[in-house]
């Protein structure tokens, strides 16, 4: 698989992107971390919760073919939650799996499993252990195993420091099978969201400190990867059936973390949104974050780009943008062969 290094600007026009207000039992939605499409569906899957105002949040169900108005309203599947990274997937009998990433107060995590029947969350287990604690992101392997992101290599204070202060990269990506969690690659400089892709014995992960995707072969994953730069930290993962993947960066990690814990100075970070593929890297969406900021996740459906964030109420929403993208598991099309 070749990547070409080659960095294409496109910018969408302004007017073409909304803010949209999204509502559950008429509160706002602030914080969609992640989304999870069923594009077969028109639906998405959101995680979201407050962190500024230290609020739990939940899982919700959206229609994607309201998203025409300014304001919609959500159906709450999971609530009193702090989720984070969440995978969906399409089964047999035409449910969906879900796996969500739930944060504790007391500084641990675990992943809920779920079955998603039209509107209905049905709790099917939990995955515990001090693995987790820093979870991050999730995704399905098949419909038993499971991948999981741990932003860095321990629980404690003493672990965000030896990282985020000192630039230590010890984050790295776990395996669930038999309900067992365990780690499967190390040595990840904040180890954020995964995409794998069974079919082409690939597995992509953004580095978010490292300004890179790394992609590793699901059959080795002990090998040294390859690594794509990208301009800005990478954070959430989903992929077009062309074989591209959309890529939500941030640009600025010191205003980034300003924003996220509402320091001076921290009133808007900024949103971009790339486009990367055997071409090079397009970027779609690049804004200073007055209108919609910190943006952690996109997703394409129906000529739209929708993208969410870890601060910001509801979602942008850009008319002119990039289609077919998926952020699940179900198959959505061959990726392009590299």
């Amino acid at each position: 698989m070749t990547f070409l290094l080659l960095t294409l600007l496109t910018h969408p026009a302004q007017s073409a992107c909304r803010a949209v207000s999204v509502t559950a039992n008429g509160a706002p939605v602030i914080g969609i971390e992640d989304m999870a499409l069923d594009a077969a569906r028109g639906q998405a899957v959101l995680s979201a919760y407050d962190r500024r105002a230290g609020t739990r949040g939940g899982l919700y169900l959206l229609d994607l073919h309201t998203l025409d108005a300014p304001a919609v309203a959500a159906i709450p599947l999971a609530t009193g939650l702090s989720p984070a990274g969440i995978d969906l997937r399409a089964e047999p009998d035409g449910t969906r799996s879900l796996l969500a990433i739930s944060r504790r107060e007391d500084g641990s995590a675990t992943v809920e499993r779920y079955r998603l029947d039209g509107a209905t969350l049905t709790h099917q287990g939990t995955t515990a252990g001090p693995l987790l604690c820093r979870a991050n992101d999730v995704a399905f392997l098949d419909g038993d195993r499971f991948l999981f992101t741990s932003s860095h290599g321990g629980c404690g204070w003493g672990a965000v420091i030896q990282d985020n202060v000192l630039g230590g990269r010890h984050g790295f990506v776990g395996l669930v099978e038999t309900n067992e969690p365990r780690v499967l690659i190390g040595g990840i400089g904040f180890a954020n969201g995964l995409l794998p892709d069974p079919s082409h014995d690939r597995l992509t992960v953004a580095a978010t400190r490292e300004d890179v995707l790394l992609i590793y072969r699901l059959s080795e994953p002990q090998a040294p990867p390859q690594r794509i730069a990208v301009p800005g930290g990478p954070d959430n993962l989903t992929m077009v059936p062309d074989g591209r993947l959309l890529v939500a960066l941030h640009p600025s990690p010191f205003r980034l973390a300003l924003h996220r814990y509402g320091w001076p100075g921290g009133a808007a970070a900024p949103t971009r949104i790339a486009a990367v593929g055997p071409a090079g890297t397009a970027i779609l969406l690049d804004e200073d974050g007055q209108r919609f900021s910190a943006a952690t996740v996109a997703v394409s459906w129906n000529g739209r780009l929708i993208v969410g964030s870890v601060t910001a109420p509801g979602l942008l929403v850009c008319d002119e943008a990039a289609s077919g993208a998926t952020g699940s598991s179900e198959p959505a099309g061959p990726p392009a062969t590299r």
